[in-house]
């Protein structure tokens, strides 16, 4: 499992715009969809669901499903070499089947096993989002932020200043 810590930026309906830092494995992640990276710094803005009810300025914890970021991490990388390899084993014997030239087979099928398994991996994040599980969830709140307080003076002034002004001349 991963667990970041972030500062909730925003809320919007059942959304938080968590504040956290990059990582490294950022540029790996399965999840980018859902973070943002804030122009010149090594932060990023995460976009998750607000499960734990936290308010603007609370410290969260976000949680990303191991399982889901394994599944994520094979369909990218592995599912693309395993066409590559199956397209090109099979090049000589689909070429002798088909009746084309084994070179051109050679160059066609590891190209076609390619292709098909990035199809296979864009089918594969179709299902993952319809199931929601590339999403970051809002797991805790760490601790809560204390909203400021009005400051009691400012209501004093105000009133002093309505009232001294409308007798005096």
């Amino acid at each position: 499992m991963s667990i970041e810590r972030g500062i909730v930026q925003k809320i919007e309906d059942e959304w938080t715009w968590v504040l956290a830092q990059r990582k490294g494995a950022c540029d790996t992640c399965g999840h980018k969809g859902a973070c943002h990276m804030v122009d010149g710094s090594d932060r990023m803005v995460v976009k998750a669901r607000n499960t734990a009810h936290a308010q603007i300025g609370d410290e969260v914890e976000i949680f990303l499903s191991t399982k889901s970021h394994l599944k994520t991490v094979f369909m990218v990388y592995m599912v693309p070499v395993l066409g590559l390899l199956v397209g090109a084993i099979s090049a000589k014997n689909l070429s002798v089947f088909l009746g084309l030239d084994e070179n051109l087979g050679l160059v066609l099928f590891p190209i076609l096993g390619l292709v098909l398994a990035f199809l296979l991996v864009r089918l594969f994040e179709a299902r993952m989002k319809a199931r929601r599980e590339l999403i970051p969830i809002v797991s805790r709140i760490i601790r809560r932020s204390i909203p400021a307080a009005p400051n009691p003076q400012s209501h004093a002034t105000s009133y002093v200043s309505g009232v001294s002004g409308g007798g005096k001349p």
